[in-house]
């Protein structure tokens, strides 16, 4: 269950539960349906996102 599209340079691209995907820097999401993603990135690299989106959220 779940549904995402993602806004990058490219274009947009809709994603449904079961698919795998890469989201590169510089994309939008847009949660079209509640979802729960697993993802997986290095632990360096993904505390600079948090980071990033913390001090966007303040």
């Amino acid at each position: 269950m779940g549904r995402v599209r993602m806004r990058t340079a490219s274009g947009e691209e809709e994603y449904e539960a079961g698919q795998a995907y890469y989201w590169g820097p510089g994309h939008v999401p847009v949660a079209l349906e509640d979802s729960e993603f697993v993802e997986f990135s290095p632990s360096e690299d993904f505390q600079q996102v948090i980071e990033h989106v913390v001090a966007q959220a303040g």
